[in-house]
Order: structure tokens, then sequence, then C-alpha cells
């Protein structure tokens, strides 16, 4: 079996991606901040804007739609396309991954794959949490959603626990909806009685472990075996995006000091309402990331990442 520190380094490694292009559009406002009492961490961040003062929708949808293969394919074949490439000198098995990654998303505007792609690339090139498992190629039809949570990331440290992050993604035109339907929906993943939920999800991992490395892979599923005591050694965790429609969308850029304190009120009282729903669904105790992204229009948001893959 590989060394400890080996077996943290080699997993580390499978995170994809650089965080510096999606900040540059998707830049943090303040600092994170834990909402008071309770575990949860929020980061808020706003659209960066150009030149002509427009906010930065094309180029971030830009970059979910190229993150879509890494999102939707598993390594495996990744790595088998990029070997035929390297042997025939062709890109056809490239390009193909890249249509079968479009084919899998539900042709409509009002989907929220596009919520589960953007927190798998906040997942990845932000927190620098690998993706356990792909979900999307076990739908049986394009036409349906992934059953279960948005996604399933961890982190693996020195001393042999391994974090869990259950996903899940809001992007709604109601901040109040939003922040209620996401801890609803995920508070089965984090509660001590939500046993089942997780235990469905963890199957699949088993089945389905996203590391195309054997000796590596055989070491993580130890964690999914109930015979083995490894799985004490398994701790739960959430990340959460809500996004949410914003009238007069702020360039953070260019406030003076009173809009900038304005805006700090007005993040605040989402914290105030986070808080508050944390409390409803009990999830005070948990440790949860929470990305809180206001947008111009996230209707719009979600079109333009599917034109940009060709899917609509």
């Amino acid at each position: 079996m590989v060394e400890a520190a080996s077996v943290v380094e080699r997993f580390q490694a499978l995170v994809r991606g650089e965080n510096q292009a999606l900040l540059s559009f998707l830049p943090p406002f303040e600092d994170a901040v834990t909402v008071p009492d309770t575990s949860t961490l929020v980061r808020t961040h706003f659209l960066a804007h150009d030149m002509n003062g427009m906010p930065a929708v094309e180029q971030l949808a830009g970059a979910m739609a190229d993150a879509a293969v890494d999102f939707c394919i598993p390594r495996h074949k990744i790595d088998w396309a990029f070997a035929e490439c390297g042997r025939t000198g062709s890109t056809a098995p490239i390009v193909s991954l890249n249509e079968q990654a479009r084919d899998l998303f539900v042709k409509s505007t009002g989907s929220g794959e596009g919520g589960e792609l953007l927190l798998f690339l906040l997942l990845e090139r932000v927190l620098r949490r690998p993706q356990l498992i792909s979900k999307m190629p076990l739908k049986t039809s394009s036409a349906m959603h992934v059953h279960g949570s948005d996604g399933i990331h961890a982190s693996l440290a020195d001393d042999g626990v391994l974090d869990v992050y259950w996903g899940e993604s809001k992007l709604y035109q109601s901040s109040s909806s939003a922040f209620k339907d996401c801890f609803e929906s995920i508070a089965p993943f984090l509660k001590d009685e939500g046993a089942e939920e997780r235990k469905r999800d963890l199957l699949l991992v088993r089945d389905h472990l996203n590391v195309s490395q054997a000796e590596l892979a055989a070491h993580l599923l130890e964690y999914f075996d109930e015979s083995n005591p490894k799985t004490l050694r398994v701790r739960w965790n959430g990340v959460c995006l809500v996004g949410f429609d914003h009238e007069k969308y702020p360039n953070i850029s260019a406030l003076d000091d009173q809009e900038r304190q304005d805006l700090s009120k007005q993040v605040g009282r989402w914290h105030e309402t986070v808080g508050s729903r944390l409390e409803e669904f009990d999830l005070v105790g948990v440790n949860i990331d929470l990305f809180c992204i206001p947008m111009p229009d996230v209707s719009a948001l979600r079109t333009r990442v599917l034109k940009r893959m060709g899917a609509l």
C-alpha cells in the first residue's frame, strides 16, 4: 500500500484547473464570514464588469461551458482520449468527449444543471476539493436530472481523515427561496437521521469512483467499506451555492465608500437569512461552505451556458 503522505499528494493532484481566470470573472466581495453561532462559512461573489460597464456574464458562461467535460466525463475516459490523441495525433477522441458532455445536459433554460456545473467549478478551483463521482453519465435520459446531491467531493488530510462534501446548488430569482430550498435539500445528507440518503449516494461513489489510478482508488474505497475501520475516519460536510437575481447590479471595483457600506449591509442581511435557515433545518453545527452569488439574471446565465456548449 502507498504511504500516507503519497496518498494525500496523489489525491490532491486530482484537482483540475486553476482559479485565477474564474475569480477574475467572479471576484469575492470582502472576506469570507462565519455566520454567528453556526459552522457555516459564507463567501460572497459578484460578477466582474468589463470596461463598458457590462457584467461578465458571457465570460463566466464560457468558463462554465469549458468545464463541462471535467464535470461530466469520468477521468478514465479522459485519460483514454488523451492517450489516443498522443498515439494517433488526432484530437477526434477529445472532441468526442465534448459532444458527449453536451448531450448529457437537459436542454432547458430552467434546468438546475447550470448551478451544479458552477458549484463543481467553485469546489475544484476555489476550494481545491476533487470530485469523487461524476453523476451525469449515470442519467438514463438527457431529459432527466441526477438524483441525490448535486455533487460529492472530498479532501484527505495527513492524519487520514477523509472529509466528504455534499453539494447543493440553487439558482433562483428570489434570494429568500434560494436559501430556503438549498438548506432544505442538503439537510438530509448532513443530519444524523440522513443515513439512508447518504448511503444511496455513497453506494454510487463505491461503484463509480472517479479515480483512474488503481492503487489510489483502492485506498479511497476502504473509507466506504462498512466492514473497514476507516469508515470511522470519514466526516460529513456541506458545500452550497446560492445564486439569485439582484437589481441595480453593482460593479464592486467601482464602488465609493458609501456604496460599499450599503452593499456590505445588504450582504449582512443575507447572512442573517442564512442563520435563520440553518436554525430552521437544524444545521447550525454542521461544517458548511456557502457561496452566495447575486447575479444580474440567473436565467440569462443558464441560457448562455447552454448556448456556449451548443446545447441550445
